[in-house]
């Protein structure tokens, strides 16, 4: 009886169980489809993830290497820029340089050409006194001609002339050189203004023509006393004198004295042709003549304005002066070296 109800348990149980099977199959093969889908579209998206990554990738890289690109672009640029400017910088100075050489070039040249002139110059300047000197020499020197005595004092006269012309060239050549070789401050005195005129225009008065008048215009106190040097003083005067003298064929000169509240003015004034106003600065150059037939070295002005300027003093020519010519001494009164 108990083996009939276990059978019948078990036909039970696999007829239910057959029963469920088809059930269950679908339910099994919906959910594999379920899982197939699934997996699918987690392999679908995990491609998409995958191909986004690796393009983010790529444009990560790229962007970098641009930008490595552009940094490594700039400082070579950078770097670029900086050689332009040097070579630019370079290629100015040289370019200073050649216009720099060109100028001393042409001074240069310039310099050979003035010496050449002046070794010419000097030359002729030296060889005419000579000549003149060893000519009346031989004539007074000559025996057995017998020579008025008129004409033998002008022989002698004609001989002094010509001495004293040739020791002012060789005067001037040496003090321009003393000028250049020493630069110091020469030694400087009180002594009266008036004095110091007096004495330039009492060692000119001897060689101003007969044909010219020779004035002194004082303006200043008799008790005015100027801290200078004397000597050089005089000399430039006598250098303004001379080629005052030299140029002046009518009317005369005038040495004129004034003063201001700390500066003394020395003026020498002649009647004479002027100077024209291209030449008004060429003047102080050196070996330079207005005219070259007049005797002279053209040394005189050049020399005068370096010794002004050696005592802190001006020596300038007046443009507004227009009877002749004016140069205008100007030295401080007072001075401490």
């Amino acid at each position: 009886m108990r083996f009939y109800k276990v059978s019948a348990y078990v036909f039970l149980s696999l007829t239910l169980l057959f029963i469920s099977m088809p059930v269950w199959a679908d339910a099994v093969q919906v959910d594999s489809l379920g899982i197939l889908n699934e997996l699918r579209s987690q392999n679908e998206l995990l491609q998409q993830r995958s191909r986004f990554t690796t393009g983010g990738l790529a444009m990560i890289l790229t962007i970098t290497a641009m930008l490595v690109f552009l940094v490594i672009n700039n400082r070579w640029n950078h770097r670029l820029s900086i050689k332009n400017r040097q070579l630019e910088r370079e290629r100015n100075v040289v370019v200073a340089q050649n216009k720099q050489l060109a100028v001393e070039r042409d001074r240069a040249e310039q310099a050979l050409n003035v010496k050449t002139s002046f070794v010419q110059s000097m030359t002729h300047e030296i060889r005419t006194p000579l000549n003149a000197i060893s000519g009346f020499s031989q004539v007074l020197a000559t025996p057995g001609i017998d020579i008025p005595q008129e004409e033998r004092l002008e022989l002698s006269t004609r001989i002094q002339e010509n001495t004293r012309q040739l020791t002012t060239i060789l005067d001037d050549l040496i003090l321009i050189s003393d000028l250049e070789s020493n630069c110091s401050t020469p030694p400087l005195e009180d002594c009266p203004a008036t004095a110091i005129v007096g004495f330039a225009a009492d060692a000119f008065r001897p060689l101003v023509p007969a044909t010219l008048t020779f004035n002194i215009d004082n303006k200043v106190d008799e008790d005015l006393i100027v801290r200078t040097n004397p000597h050089m003083i005089n000399t430039i005067l006598q250098k303004l004198l001379s080629n005052a003298v030299k140029f002046t064929s009518q009317g005369g000169i005038t040495l004129c004295l004034n003063s201001s509240d700390d500066h003394l003015c020395i003026s020498v004034v002649d009647t004479g042709p002027g100077i024209p106003a291209d030449k008004r600065d060429f003047v102080f150059e050196r070996f330079s003549k207005l005219d070259s037939f007049v005797p002279g070295t053209g040394l005189g002005l050049s020399i005068a304005r370096m010794i002004a300027e050696r005592i802190h003093g001006t020596l300038t020519l007046d443009t507004s002066y227009v009877r002749g010519a004016k140069f205008d001494l100007i030295i401080p009164i007072h001075f401490d070296v």
